[in-house]
């Protein structure tokens, strides 16, 4: 019978021993705790069900160690029924920065902040890993800068899909439609959830509403793209136009997104000034 964590266990890692404090969240497929290390330092464990290639997380944040756009684990190790992640507590999550709007759209400097992280991200990673599950709740703030976590169904760039990596998985609201029609899902499927979450960065509500499955895979596969407000700069309006192209091949690359986003944030700031 597989133990249920709760607040109070105590789990073993690499370098010292994680106490669970309350639960603030649940990813992919795992819990998210508060926790206190061994020496009084406090993070978040994340816990994952063991099944098969539920250890992708933990290898791919080994991977992907030591880069600014990433939440970085602290420390990582196993009970009988988990896989297990400290990382450091983030001030906020960019889903939680959404929902203190209360359905208005971010201040344009705002949200142009947001997406030039998003991109810069999106650019380190390319070639090396696809997250294939961007969205808000795994866009946390931690040391003033946005930060991608939660790479539960990411896989590494150049490997193929087998069953393990979970493809069948989607978040509804930000699957491409290569996703949808469960297709090999390549850096491209995170522009397109770049696209969906700039849309509701910058108008309040998401380009293709749902509400069911069903709705969403026909809006993503076949709907177009409702107008942008005239008070997004047109430049960007674009980029987000064409980082929600249908075609997986039409959207700009995880370069081209950050090279576009700096320029109209440069172009912004001159205006300013």
């Amino acid at each position: 019978m597989r133990h249920i964590p709760e607040p109070g266990d105590s789990i073993p890692m690499d370098k010292a021993a994680w106490t669970l404090g309350d639960r603030i969240g649940q990813g992919g497929f795992g819990l998210v705790f508060r926790a206190r290390r061994a020496d009084g330092a406090t993070g978040a464990v994340k816990l994952i069900e063991k099944a098969p290639g539920a250890d992708r997380e933990l290898l791919l944040g080994r991977t992907l160690a030591g880069s600014p756009y990433v939440v970085p684990v602290l420390d990582a190790g196993e009970t009988e029924d988990h896989w297990a992640l400290a990382m450091p507590l983030a001030d906020t999550s960019l889903d939680e920065r959404v929902a203190r709007q209360g359905g208005r759209p971010l201040p344009l400097a705002d949200a142009l902040a947001v997406l030039r992280d998003i991109a810069a991200a999106l650019a380190d990673l390319d070639g090396r890993v696809v997250h294939r599950d961007l969205k808000p709740a795994n866009i946390l703030l931690l040391n003033g800068s946005w930060r991608l976590a939660d790479f539960g169904i990411s896989r590494y760039a150049q490997a193929s899909t087998d069953p393990n990596t979970r493809k069948h998985s989607l978040t509804p609201p930000y699957a491409s439609p290569e996703q949808w029609r469960g297709e090999h899902a390549t850096g491209a499927a995170d522009i397109y959830a770049t696209g969906v979450i700039a849309f509701e960065l910058l108008t309040g509500s998401r380009p293709f509403p749902g509400p069911q499955p069903p709705d969403y895979r026909r809006q993503h596969l076949s709907d177009p793209l409702p107008p942008l407000p005239d008070e997004v700069p047109a430049e960007l309006a674009a980029l987000v136009k064409e980082s929600l192209f249908k075609p997986a091949g039409a959207r700009p690359t995880a370069d081209d997104l950050r090279a576009r986003l700096d320029r109209i944030d440069r172009a912004r700031s001159s205006k300013r000034a």
